[in-house]
């Protein structure tokens, strides 16, 4: 469940411009892919160049962790080792316990502070109020009210279409599962729209969907983004793959040099 979370946190911010992103990243010029040292083997969630030339990094955690402080002074390390110059770090928590984590790692000789952003603790408004629809979902996470936020929410896929509409859907559902009421946002995509919507050929069978199948649709948006539409024999191949693949997959996406080296 952590690596689905991971992907479709990916998904959100490299598909959106909107308050989160800003808030997070400034005006993203770039996400470049920067692997770290191969004896730490670490990848960090997201590393963003704004248009000022300022490099962010960005880790997301739905659950308290104790090392996080040692874990965001190794990806510094890391960063300054490979590109040679200063990254600002910022903690993105969603989980639904309250935060336990601190934001700086201390010891007698090294002090290396980084920012939380506890996404629990935002009021949510101006994410609810954005013309994006990523910062839309993201609102349900927030302290906004949650049947305020499936009700704008189901309004914007409504005004979607195409690949938009299909991410859209997904990563709702997705989402959700932080709070633990996918289903219900399965129930309510089913019976709070009208009835063409579900009896679209893309929508109706995504919101249908076992987990994995969700993965995989998550999984091919990405490799069309990064590599473009993907012929026949990637789509049967994902369409057929196990669950471990498919985790693979979404691991090792952004560093694949082709298709098929990714999807051998």
């Amino acid at each position: 469940m952590a690596q689905e979370f991971d992907v479709t946190f990916k998904l959100l911010f490299r598909h959106s411009r909107g308050v989160l992103t800003r808030m997070l990243f400034g005006e993203v010029a770039e996400w470049p892919n920067v692997e770290q040292p191969v004896v730490r083997n670490q990848r960090p969630d997201l590393l963003a160049r704004s248009s000022n030339g300022i490099l962010r990094h960005v880790e997301i955690q739905t659950s308290n962790d104790a090392k996080i402080p040692l874990r965001m002074l190794d990806y510094y390390v890391g960063f300054h080792r490979v590109l040679g110059e200063h990254v600002e770090q910022t903690l993105l928590y969603v989980g639904r316990e309250p935060l336990r984590m601190d934001a700086a790692f201390i010891s007698p000789s090294t002090r290396h502070e980084f920012k939380i952003l506890n996404l629990r603790e935002m009021d949510g408004s101006a994410l609810l109020a954005s013309d994006d629809w990523a910062d839309n979902e993201w609102a349900l996470l927030t302290k906004a009210n949650p049947e305020e936020v499936i009700r704008v929410v189901l309004a914007k896929i409504q005004s979607l279409s195409g690949e938009d509409q299909k991410q859209a859907t997904s990563t709702f559902v997705i989402l959700g599962g932080i709070l633990g009421i996918e289903e219900n946002l399965k129930r309510r995509l089913e019976t709070g729209m009208p009835i063409d919507l579900m009896e679209n050929k893309v929508i109706g069978p995504m919101i249908r969907k076992e987990r994995q199948e969700g993965i995989a649709g998550i999984i091919q948006v990405l490799l069309e983004k990064r590599f473009g539409p993907l012929p026949q024999w990637a789509q049967s191949r994902i369409a057929a793959a196990s669950e471990a693949e498919l985790n693979t997959w979404a691991r090792h996406y952004d560093e694949a040099s082709s298709l098929e080296s990714l999807l051998a």
